[in-house]
């Protein structure tokens, strides 16, 4: 069984993305995908999503079918995920993504999953980087007729000491005070016997990040800790018409910011899926997901458990060789704030010529974001009488095979109300409320081709972005109605090639992001100006004997121009980054 389809999805529209042997964090993974921006606090800091337009608390994260986002924030920091550490990552748009979790208003995204097949294989990594980077990596996966599992880890550290021009000036001026260590471990075990598996998942992460400051501010000395534990145990019994599958998992975090007391938070999940077919063309996916969060820290306090329950039942309707539909219907219930009916529908046609193919969908999906932990009982300011956000979103997609090349477009809608802002009260204090309406829209385009001549290949994508993410709300002001949403480009672009020539690879990616505002009022004064990055990799695997190496030089920013991802947050020109991976 491979990642085509998820388990933990509704449907088949899922993009899988390739992060075999990579040393580098998830938002890099992720950052070239239709339909996703990250906003970067700087060159290997904190990275948080914008899918579709929305903002990083709409976009839920699935870990083995665990919603993963913090709590607190409601959101995932993709810069602590390093894909040395992961298997399989996976994408799915709109609402209509998750079989439960609050969140995904935006899109989903999914981490590994059980039905992975392990080999005897031990790798090793190194990498070096300019501005003081290193990476140091070992992975070992093994394999009986009733057993496998896998055991990696990893060190990561850089300095940061990269330097950039003064805005206005010939002068330049050294980063300071941006460095990072990073410590992962993963461990994965499983057992089978007949028709059944037990199996289990753990990972242990540490970070010390200094904040990079702004450039104003390079003095600053702001840092956090960051401790986390995610584990999950999984029970999956297979029969020929079905399956079951009951998960339990527990995740703890820390995170301690300069010398004030730790905020701690933990969840504890309990899921089970019921997969059956009826027939040839019926197939049902039902089930359940028990969370329990909480959170302790100097302005979270005598916090009671936030409960939540979710029953799902999606049936998808296999017609002909032609047709498919899928209905789905989730029921969310959170104690002390109600529960929310999220129905779905979605449709797709395949139409199969001698030399081309084209598949057509259309979906219909309703979605709900709850309040944050911080939402609701941060001192001073938390509102417990917060609704949940709502919203209803369209899709129309259209896919196109002929020969070697693939053609794919996707247009989009969403309406979303209640949208949680924190706005100034009395004495100085901010509190949020659900006052913000919001109407997405965009279109997302990908042509891929593969050109092949003699000894070599050439495969080049394309992958445009239109979105558009408007305020519907007179706030702060009437100017601020129909704006752009802060951080929302948009447009973004990217062009990638790769040639390979024998045992050689050679890649040329190309990016481009529009300008993005960073008030509600589209001041210029306070725009990000758009920018544009041009990087170059060369690889070559270097056989000695049994062992292969592959051996990978990245040259970031060719170019050497200067862009800010946060206004008034640096990144880096021209860099360097050498990387090893050696299979025994």
């Amino acid at each position: 069984m491979g990642f085509s389809l998820v388990p933990y999805a509704t449907g088949d529209l899922v993009r899988v993305i390739y992060t075999k042997d990579r040393m580098k964090t998830l938002d890099a993974s992720l950052f070239s995908q239709a339909g996703i921006y990250f906003k970067n606090y700087g060159h290997q800091q904190v990275a948080t999503i914008s899918f579709r337009g929305t903002s990083a608390a709409h976009t839920n994260v699935l870990w083995h079918g665990i919603p993963v986002n913090a709590p607190t924030l409601g959101s995932t920091d993709f810069s602590q995920w390093n894909t040395w550490l992961i298997d399989d990552v996976a994408i799915q748009s709109g609402n209509q993504g998750a079989l439960y979790g609050s969140g995904s208003i935006g899109g989903t995204v999914f981490l590994d999953h059980f039905n992975k097949i392990r080999t005897n294989v031990a790798k090793i990594g190194f990498g070096l980087g300019s501005f003081g980077y290193n990476f140091q990596g070992a992975k070992a996966e093994y394999k009986n007729n009733y057993f496998q599992g896998t055991t990696n880890i990893y060190r990561e550290a850089i300095d940061n000491d990269f330097s950039y021009p003064l805005k206005g000036t010939d002068l330049f001026q050294t980063q300071k005070n941006a460095a990072a260590l990073s410590y992962g471990l993963r461990q994965e075990l499983q057992h089978f016997w007949k028709n059944q598996r037990i199996s289990m998942d753990l990972l242990l992460f540490y970070q010390h990040r200094e904040s990079q400051p702004v450039i104003s501010q390079n003095y600053a000395e702001d840092f956090i800790k960051t401790y986390n534990i995610k584990s999950v145990v999984e029970h999956f019994i297979e029969s020929k018409k079905g399956s079951i599958s009951t998960a339990f998992g527990f995740i703890t975090d820390q995170m301690i910011y300069n010398q004030n007391p730790a905020i701690r938070s933990q969840q504890m999940t309990l899921t089970q899926r019921y997969e059956y077919e009826i027939g040839n063309h019926l197939q049902i996916n039902s089930g359940f997901l028990v969370n329990l969060l909480t959170a302790q820290g100097p302005n979270l306090e005598n916090i009671n458990s936030q409960k939540q329950l979710d029953l799902f039942v999606i049936v998808k309707h296999k017609i002909n060789t032609h047709w498919s539909s899928t209905v789905g219907l989730r029921e969310s219930l959170l104690i002390e704030s109600g529960s929310k009916l999220l129905p779905s529908l979605g449709a797709e046609r395949r139409w199969i010529f001698p030399k081309v193919s084209l598949i057509s969908n259309v979906k219909i999906a309703y979605g709900f974001r709850y309040p944050t932990l911080n939402d609701r009982f941060w001192l001073p300011g938390g509102n417990i009488s917060l609704k949940p956000e709502q919203s209803v979103s369209t899709d129309l997609g259209f896919q196109v095979w002929y020969r070697k090349l693939n053609m794919q477009i996707n247009f989009y809608q969403t309406w979303a109300q209640d949208w949680i802002l924190w706005l100034p009260q009395t004495g100085n204090i901010w509190s949020p409320r659900n006052i913000q309406e919001v109407a997405i829209s965009g279109i997302e385009y990908v042509l891929s081709y593969q050109y092949t001549r003699n000894e070599k290949v050439l495969e080049s994508k394309a992958v445009l972005n239109f979105q558009s993410s408007v305020n519907k709300t007179p706030y702060p002001g009437q100017s601020a109605y129909g704006n752009q949403l802060p951080y929302v480009p948009y447009f973004t672009a990217v062009w990638s090639n790769k040639l390979h020539i024998k045992m050689w690879s050679i890649s040329l990616n190309q990016y481009y992001t529009s300008r993005r505002y960073t008030t509600l009022d589209q001041s210029d004064s306070y725009a990000v100006e758009p920018y544009f990055l041009l990087d170059f990799t060369i690889e070559y695997p270097l056989k000695l004997g049994k062992v292969i190496t592959q051996i990978s030089l990245k040259v970031k920013n060719i170019l050497d121009n200067y862009y800010e991802n946060i206004q008034n947050r640096a990144m880096p020109g021209i860099n360097f980054q050498l990387q090893l991976i050696t299979k025994l």
